[in-house]
């Protein structure tokens, strides 16, 4: 992979953690919980995605939840999302390294 593509994809995935981290550790006040959807929505844009997908994990949490543990269950997703977010950038940095394990078996 090219040493160029491996830092922009490093930007995009670290950027998308960070933020999954922000959401995870955000104080949220009584009546956010709510508007979590609001607060999250990008509009239209690039930024679009980032928005459903912040949508799309609090569908989650409310369908698959009760409603005493929606929002820990919200940051608990967004928190194993920026882990795996930042484990997919590490494998990406050592992908040499992960290729020659793969061939070895």
């Amino acid at each position: 992979m090219p040493q160029w593509a491996v830092y922009i994809l490093t930007i995009l995935l670290g950027g998308i953690a960070i933020q999954n981290i922000y959401v995870a550790v955000k104080p949220m006040k009584d009546g956010e919980k709510r508007d979590l959807e609001e607060v999250f929505s990008y509009g239209e844009g690039p930024l679009f995605i980032f928005g459903s997908f912040f949508s799309f994990l609090f569908w989650c949490s409310e369908k698959f939840f009760p409603e005493r543990f929606q929002l820990a269950a919200f940051r608990l997703i967004s928190l194993l999302m920026a882990a795996s977010l930042i484990g997919l950038i590490f494998l990406i940095w050592n992908l040499d390294i992960v290729a020659d394990f793969l061939l070895s078996l």
